[in-house]
C-alpha cells in the first residue's frame, strides 16, 4: 500500500510538471533598434491593461544587443513602453495569449533636441523611522521646462523586475492633465531586507513623449545629449 501511494504521488508530480512545461510561460520578448538597425539599450516596462492607464507591472532592462524578455503572470491586453536615453519613448499595445510567447521589434527615433525634456533633479532613499525602518520612501525631484509632464514618473527595480508609478506631490484627477513639478515618492516595503539603491532605475516622460535619460546608480543627473 505504501509503495502504491508513493508511485501515485510521483505520477501526479510528473503530470503536473509536464503540464506546466507543455503550457509554457507567458512572455513578451523583443528587440529594440534605431532607424539604422543598430541595437539600442534602455528600459522595457509593462502597463497592465489598456495603454495610458498608468497601472504598471513587470519590466526588464534592454541589454546592449537591444534584447529584452518579460515574463507575465497571465495573458491579456498590455501596454509595452520602451525608453532609451536620447530617444522619443515608444508605447505599443500588445495582446498576449495565455501560455504563449510573442516577439516584437521596436524602432526608436532620436530626439532632435533635448531642450524640451523633463528633468530629474535628484533622487533619494529615506527610511521612515516612525515605522521602525520597515518602509523606505524613494523620492524623486522633477521639473519640466514646458510644464507638460505626463503621468509616467516611473521607478524600476531591476532585482524584482517591477515598475512603479510614483505618487505626485498633489492629486491629479485626470491622467491627461499636466502633472505637477516637484517631489514624487514611492513607499517601499523594507521589512524583510533594506533597499539597495543599485537596483533602482528612473525615467519620466512628458505628454509629447520627450523623456529624461534613464537614471541608474549612482543616480547623478547629467545634461542630456542629442543622439547622432
Amino acid at each position: 500500500m505504501r509503495r502504491r501511494q508513493i508511485f501515485t504521488s510521483i505520477v501526479l508530480f510528473v503530470v503536473a510538471v509536464w503540464g506546466a512545461e507543455a503550457k509554457g510561460a507567458t512572455t513578451i520578448t523583443g528587440t529594440v533598434k534605431n532607424a539604422a538597425g543598430q541595437p539600442v539599450s534602455g528600459l522595457a516596462l509593462i502597463e497592465i491593461g489598456e495603454l495610458h492607464g498608468n497601472v504598471w507591472g513587470p519590466g526588464a532592462l534592454v541589454d546592449r544587443r537591444g534584447e529584452f524578455s518579460i515574463q507575465l503572470t497571465k495573458g491579456g491586453q498590455y501596454g509595452l513602453h520602451v525608453y532609451s536615453s536620447g530617444y522619443i519613448y515608444h508605447p505599443e499595445a500588445v495582446l498576449v495569449e495565455e501560455g504563449k510567447s510573442i516577439r516584437v521589434t521596436m524602432t526608436l527615433v532620436p530626439e532632435a533636441t533635448r531642450a524640451n525634456d523633463p528633468i530629474i533633479k535628484r533622487v533619494g532613499f529615506f527610511p521612515w523611522e516612525g515605522n521602525q525602518g520597515k518602509t523606505t520612501y524613494v523620492k524623486m525631484d522633477v521639473a519640466d521646462p514646458n510644464n507638460d509632464l505626463g503621468p509616467q514618473v516611473l521607478a524600476f527595480n531591476a532585482k524584482t523586475r517591477r515598475a512603479f508609478a510614483m505618487e505626485p506631490p498633489r492629486r491629479v484627477r485626470n491622467l491627461k492633465e499636466n502633472f505637477p513639478q516637484g517631489v514624487y515618492q514611492l513607499a517601499v516595503d523594507t521589512a524583510q531586507a533594506p533597499i539597495d539603491p543599485r537596483d533602482w532605475h528612473f525615467v519620466l516622460a512628458d505628454h509629447q513623449c520627450n523623456t529624461t535619460d534613464i537614471l541608474g546608480f549612482p543616480h547623478e543627473s547629467q545634461p542630456g545629449r542629442v543622439v547622432r
